[in-house]
């Protein structure tokens, strides 16, 4: 029983769950309203189900990309630990259990931004399902839906707490669809490019004749479509320091902001091999989701986005525990 359940936590990434929570919760806090305590648990929980359901889904359409991958025992269907049906199941389940909860916020919000944030919430769920079942095999769509889907998910967060958006909130969505999403993508169009080729993936990796296990250079389309992305992203930071005007956030863009996205770019220019995209890709969820949260500061305060780095991380270290074969686990792949 514990072996499946460390299965579904595979499966579902639940290192991310609060990564993903973080998604609706900031855009709570940059929103008209005020967030409170039960907010959080309500995201929290629902994040729970949604990120373990859409990951599953996803999965299931990965086990023949996932059998040319360097980790193909992290599909627990491929290795025989669930069966597809146990797997389907629980997407059935975590889909059925987040429509219901929909109807929560009425306790304590209006009927209008219910109405809003259920708008909000079935492109942001239901366009991952597109993308696990042949999204993938589209161009664009590889690479920008999960930026649809987050995007909506921030005014979810937005509308569920009765609220309104913010220019910060458009600022987050901004950085949402760049960085959160579009650069994720990136790295993992880096990292998986020769089994995504394999099987008919129509990633931007792919169709600019990305190679594993061979550098890419500064010159290449691909790489430069990546700094790009992060250039932009830290534009977007510069924009946030305008609306807020606090030298002190200046002196975060440019003490920590510039040299660790740079820092990034040069470890995807320098390595190879996907296990240290891996290790690079975890180095940016941290130095990114740091600065990304940043640009509401000038909304929130700094105390709520340091209290929201911990939750991230402590979620990200609980989700980790429970996992046993999942390409993200921290310290998986220490020895090689």
């Amino acid at each position: 029983m514990f072996e499946k359940l460390r299965a579904f936590a595979d499966m579902g990434r639940t290192q991310g769950i609060t990564t993903t929570a973080t998604i609706p919760i900031v855009g709570a806090l940059s929103s008209t309203a005020s967030t409170e305590w039960y907010h959080i648990v309500y995201f929290t929980a629902l994040s729970i189900f949604a990120h373990m359901a859409l990951n599953i889904f996803i999965a299931l359409g990965d086990i023949k990309l996932d059998a040319h991958t360097y980790v193909p025992s992290r599909n627990p269907v491929s290795s025989g630990i669930l069966s597809k049906k146990e797997a389907m199941n629980f997407v059935l389940l975590g889909t059925i259990i987040c429509i219901i909860s929909l109807l929560i916020p009425l306790s304590f919000t209006n009927y209008l931004s219910t109405f809003m944030a259920a708008i909000c919430f079935f492109p942001s769920y239901f366009w991952l399902i597109w993308y696990g079942w042949k999204g993938k095999k589209y161009i664009f769509s590889y690479d920008f839906s999960f930026s649809v889907s987050y995007a909506f998910l921030v005014l979810f967060g937005v509308f569920t707490i009765g609220g309104m958006p913010t220019i910060f909130t458009w600022i987050f969505i901004a950085v949402v669809i760049l960085v959160a999403t579009a650069f994720a993508q990136w790295e993992n169009g880096l990292k998986d490019v020769d089994a995504d080729r394999s099987v008919g993936v129509r990633s931007f990796a792919v169709v600019t004749k990305v190679k594993n296990n061979q550098k890419i250079n500064l010159t290449h389309p691909y790489y430069l479509y990546g700094i790009s992305l992060k250039i932009i992203f830290l534009i977007f930071c510069f924009i946030t320091y305008l609306y807020f005007e606090n030298i002190f956030y200046l002196l975060f863009i440019l003490i920590f902001g510039i040299p660790t996205q740079t820092f990034i770019m040069y470890r995807f220019l320098i390595k190879e091999k996907a296990i240290d995209h891996r290790k690079t890709i975890l180095l940016d969820v941290a130095f990114t989701a740091i600065l990304g949260y940043s640009v509401v500061v000038g909304k929130t305060g700094v105390l709520p986005l340091i209290l929201l780095v911990a939750y991230l991380i402590i979620g990200y270290l609980i989700g980790s525990y429970f996992q046993y074969n999942c390409e993200f686990k921290f310290k998986r792949f220490s020895i090689q």
